[in-house]
């Protein structure tokens, strides 16, 4: 066989072995999230990297470690529509994030090393489900709206007689099917209630109905404080915000036509005053309707 031969073959070779891994590629680069909103400070440390300030409309890769101050807070946006709000004094870990565009599936997994964290479900919760990890207990979210706070404040404890002797993991439920457990136990949390875990091996305590200042606390943590704006670059007119009660933060890119972006949320931490961001926050928050307590039919 000629040298031209030889060079037709691995041509024909590296043809194939390229198509092959051009999908791959793609499917990764789909598997990134993005920071949507960011107020400073909030970092994110790469698995084998360096710490990185975090900006907005920057990518956020799995196994990377975000960790807020006292100041910051940010959220990620992810392709299959997932939000993820971090509040200050925060630190998590997105272990896991597959997600096939093409049928709406795959997987998410989140350690919750500590502060406050606001999931809400895209595609991959509503058809696979979500879980979110701390040190002692797991969440399952599906197709919902859930908040969890670890560890909980003597503050936040002191708010409300159902959180006496709550100093472990609670977890809010909006919206959904959220199921929390650990060694010893589990419960299901529906919207409008909450739960506290103490301890891997300690039962989980019945869920009870949330209150407004448990909720306006928790809230506290995941808003913009006063003169923060999400690191918006420009904040909307004020004939925007009055008619849609917010400020919004669109992440365009390339493939896609301005406004076509399936990361192109409404930012929590956009343009608006403190009772804009609000109302806002609690509208989401609050935005499944509450069902009657346990027990009553």
């Amino acid at each position: 066989m000629d040298l031209r031969a030889h060079l037709t073959i691995l041509t024909r070779l590296l043809t194939i072995l390229l198509s092959a891994f051009a999908p791959m590629t793609r499917a990764l680069a789909e598997n990134f999230g993005k920071v949507g909103a960011v107020n400073q400070d909030a970092t994110g440390t790469p698995p084998e990297g360096s710490a990185h300030t975090l900006v907005v409309g920057a990518g956020v890769v799995y196994k990377e470690n975000i960790q807020t101050s006292a100041q910051g807070s940010t959220q990620i946006l992810f392709p299959d529509q997932s939000t993820l709000n971090i509040g200050r004094n925060s630190s998590l870990v997105i272990d896991e994030y597959v997600y096939d565009p093409k049928t709406n599936h795959g997987s998410m997994l989140i350690s919750l090393a500590k502060g406050t964290t606001r999931f809400v479900g895209g595609l991959i919760s509503h058809n696979d489900g979500v879980v979110v990890n701390t040190p002692v207990a797991a969440l399952g979210i599906r197709g919902g709206v859930a908040t969890v706070v670890y560890p909980v404040s003597p503050k936040l404890a002191a708010s409300d007689p159902n959180l006496a002797g709550c100093s472990g993991q609670m977890v809010i439920g909006h919206v959904g099917t959220l199921t929390l457990k650990n060694a010893v136990s589990q419960v299901t949390v529906r919207p409008g209630f909450a739960a506290c875990v103490n301890g891997t091996n300690i039962p989980i305590v019945a869920p009870f109905r949330i209150s407004d200042l448990v909720l306006a606390n928790v809230v506290s943590t995941l808003r913009s404080a006063p003169g923060q704006n999400g690191g918006a670059s420009t904040l909307p007119a004020a004939p925007f915000i009055a008619s849609n009660q917010i400020g919004t933060v669109i992440l365009n890119r390339p493939v896609h036509p301005p406004g076509a972006d399936p990361l192109g949320y409404t930012s929590i931490f956009g343009g608006g005053s403190d009772v804009v961001r609000n109302k806002s926050q609690a509208t989401q928050l609050k935005s499944g309707v509450a069902p009657p307590p346990y027990g009553a039919h």
